[in-house]
């Protein structure tokens, strides 16, 4: 106990000289100091005390007291150590010496306690510097000169022979400058180097313990769990998540310790090292429920391991679940819910892997089927019973194919089949009676019998197709070409190369509208007499090679992608500027222009044609709109609502292709038209089919008894001129008298074929 003691309070503790401290360093010397200085204090007073009182008086043992409570008061101040505390220490030993030298009568005795002042400048260095030593060096100068001329015969220096000096006198020069001079000297170098090495390595040592604290907080906040180990495995550092991670409060629980006493590997116990790998994973021996993933990372400088640790517990049963889930879904990944058949792409799959084995027959066919009045059936019994009506004929399809035959439901009501046939069936007869004989016509609900009506759409591989994605296109193809009356179709190459070529002329027709390249020709109109009273504007349509394009082919694909609005608002702007020119070269004949009901439907267009009949206030006059009756609009109370308005503003409004379409004596009710036009297929029978004949008198009755004038249409024979002439026909227009012609030919030269025919009033 009393050495610990010691120790503790003389910091010479292993703890307490590791520190490297200058002020610890000075605070030990200065106990040491202290105790020394205390003990030899106290012995001199206890030992000679009472023999000082009688022979030197009390003065010198009050000196020594108070020097002993001095030095008592420094002992328990040191606590705290402050230069202040060693000089104080310096101060008064200095103070002590010099006070008590007067009280000592022996000269030898007071010459050692004199000497005891060289020690001063190696006092000072210890506590204050090198310049300390140097001004105790100065004052022991003092202190030497006193010595020998006070004790001496003479100076050192004070002679005429330098050989005969007092003995004693050398010896105390040496003793000067060896322990005044030279030992301070010697100390403070030795004390400059050390305090050199001490202050680099206190930079150092705070180098490291920065570099060390920002070591250790990156260890610590890697963001996740991590291990220090060493190639045996053992674990020497863990930062707080992968110790609260293991089920520890304090790393030092796992520090020291080996990473395989915490974790095993899963499916790998055999495996001795298992944390070199660069991943594995482990569970926690002391709870195998709990999975983790170790992931090494290599110090090769140190030869360490780092280890990252992340538990993936809850993955693994999210895996679970996501596995049982898959698994649980995999059948509505592949088949219809409603009706457990294969849906679209498995049925794809199992039908090409039909066709690649292809071992029994090498021949297939594949058809679509489509229940045709399902909406209605919607409509009738609501969505839940029309289910039950998917799921039954489903189930009845199923029954009377054979089981090589593959079923799908594609989508809605449609439903796909692929059977392997043989030769027999591939004569379209016999395919059609095989297909008809599969498709229950009628279904019982809740004792309720249900008839069921289908189209049909049918391809054969491999002459349609080599796979089913091929197959199931053709067979839509096919199916769009179903109709009431033939409800079976099959695919055909021709119709498709058609389809193609019509969707290629589609976007060839939406460049041409864009550019403006389609224009208008002019086929003239005549009277009785053959004299030109007016035209019939007519678009045409010539491609960059040449390939003039039928207006029956293109003027259909343009109402089909709804460009008819715009193709007819470029004709017209075409033919107001052709009566612009004529209106001030006062040419009097109009033109009549076609609308198939779709331009009047638009918006735009019908903007643009009343904005042209408020700009050319003698538009309406020379402007004809002939509607083409055959239209599927043309029955649409918008349209009539417009033809009034535009008849109201003076157009002429004239019924094309009269007697051909689904409604003739409707329209002439609802359309307030005034100019009739009989359609060429009634004309060119004549005048040998009398049929006809009697059609042709009958319409013209029947104009004529509403105020209509009439045009007959597709003349091309004299007989057909004065026959229509003569049953009172007002105008006529065909090949005999004109075929259409491009619009320059009337306007070159300043219109001057227009002006020779008499146009000009």
């Amino acid at each position: 106990m009393l050495i610990n003691f010691l120790k503790d309070f003389f910091l010479i503790k292993e703890e307490q000289l590791a520190l490297h401290d200058k002020d610890t360093f000075r605070k030990s010397a200065l106990r040491i100091l202290l105790v020394a200085a205390l003990s030899f204090a106290s012995c001199i007073t206890l030992l000679s005390g009472i023999e000082t009182w009688h022979n030197e008086g009390p003065l010198l043992v009050i000196l020594n007291i108070s020097f002993i409570l001095l030095t008592l008061y420094l002992l328990k101040a040191s606590k705290h150590y402050s230069s202040k505390l060693s000089a104080t220490f310096l101060i008064s030993l200095l103070t002590y010496s010099l006070l008590t030298t007067p009280f000592i009568k022996d000269d030898q005795t007071l010459i050692y306690g004199l000497m005891f002042l060289y020690s001063i400048p190696i006092l000072a260095r210890l506590f204050f510097g090198a310049k300390a030593s140097l001004l105790a060096m100065a004052f022991n100068f003092l202190t030497y000169a006193y010595i020998v001329t006070e004790f001496g015969t003479k100076l050192p220096f004070i002679g005429e022979n330098l050989l005969v000096f007092n003995s004693h006198i050398h010896f105390h020069t040496a003793v000067f400058i060896f322990i005044n001079i030279a030992i301070p000297l010697a100390v403070s170098r030795i004390f400059y180097t050390l305090e050199a090495n001490a202050n680099e390595m206190e930079k150092l040592n705070q180098k490291i313990f920065r570099n060390n604290e920002l070591y250790e907080e990156i260890f610590e906040h890697t963001g996740t769990a991590t291990l220090l180990c060493n190639r045996n495995g053992q674990i020497l550092k863990a930062n707080q998540k992968a110790t609260s991670l293991l089920g520890f409060e304090d790393n030092n629980q796992l520090e020291e310790t080996f990473i395989n006493r915490w974790l095993s590997p899963i499916g790998k116990s055999s495996e001795k090292y298992f944390w070199q790998s660069n991943a594995s994973n482990c569970q926690l021996r002391s709870d195998e429920s709990i999975h983790f993933e170790l992931h090494r990372s290599n110090l090769t400088t140190h030869g360490y391991y780092v280890m990252h640790l992340q538990n993936v517990t809850h993955l693994k049963a999210m895996r679970k679940v996501l596995h049982r889930t898959q698994e649980k879904n995999s059948r509505l990944a592949k088949y219809d819910a409603l009706t457990q058949l294969p849906n679209h792409a498995n049925f794809c799959q199992l039908v090409n892997e039909k066709i690649t084995k292809g071992q029994e027959h090498k021949t297939g066919a594949m058809f679509i089927i489509r229940i045709s009045q399902f909406k209605l059936l919607n409509k009738q019994f609501g969505q839940q019973r029309a289910n039950q009506v998917i799921v039954s004929f489903a189930r009845k399809l199923q029954e009377n194919l054979s089981d090589k035959t593959i079923t799908g439901r594609l989508r809605g009501v449609k439903f796909a089949c692929f059977i392997p046939i043989g030769h027999t069936y591939l004569i379209q007869r016999n395919l059609s009676a095989l297909v008809q004989s599969v498709l229950p016509t009628q279904l019982k609900l809740n004792g309720e019998a249900i008839n069921l009506e289908y189209h049909v759409g049918i391809s054969y591989t491999p002459a349609d197709g080599k796979s089913a994605q091929e197959l199931i296109e053709h067979c839509e193809m096919a199916l769009e070409n179903a109709t009431s009356a033939d409800r079976l179709a099959y695919y055909n190459h021709t119709r498709e190369s058609n389809l193609i070529e019509e969707y290629q002329l589609g976007t060839l027709l939406s460049e041409a509208i864009k550019r403006n390249d389609i224009h208008l020709w002019l086929q003239p109109q005549v009277s009785a007499n053959g004299t030109i009273v007016s035209f019939e504007a007519l678009a045409r349509w010539q491609l960059e090679n040449g390939k003039h394009i039928s207006p029956m082919v293109f003027i259909r694909i343009a109402e089909n992608l709804g460009l008819l609005p715009k193709l007819a608002e470029n004709l017209l702007r075409e033919l107001v500027s052709l009566l612009a020119s004529w209106h001030q070269e006062h040419i009097k004949t109009p033109v009549a222009i076609n609308l198939a009901g779709q331009e009047l439907m638009d918006d735009t267009f019908f903007a643009l044609l009343m904005s042209l009949s408020a700009d050319y206030a003698w538009l309406s006059e020379m402007l004809e709109l002939e509607i083409t009756e055959t239209s599927s609009v043309m029955t649409n109370q918008l349209i009539h609502k417009r033809l009034r308005t535009l008849s109201q503003y003076g157009f002429s409004i004239a019924i094309d292709d009269f007697g051909t379409g689904q409604a003739s004596l409707g329209q002439l009710i609802d359309i307030p038209a005034n100019i009739l036009k009989i359609d060429r297929r009634f004309v060119a029978p004549l005048p040998s089919d009398q049929r006809h004949l009697d059609i042709v008198k009958s319409t013209i009755e029947m104009a004529k008894s509403l105020n209509m004038k009439v045009v007959a249409e597709g003349i091309e024979t004299k007989e057909q001129a004065a026959l229509l002439g003569s049953l009172g026909c007002n105008t006529l227009q065909g090949y005999y008298f004109g075929k259409p012609t491009p619009m320059q030919e009337w306007t070159n030269n300043d219109n001057e074929k227009a002006k020779q025919l008499r146009m000009v009033f």
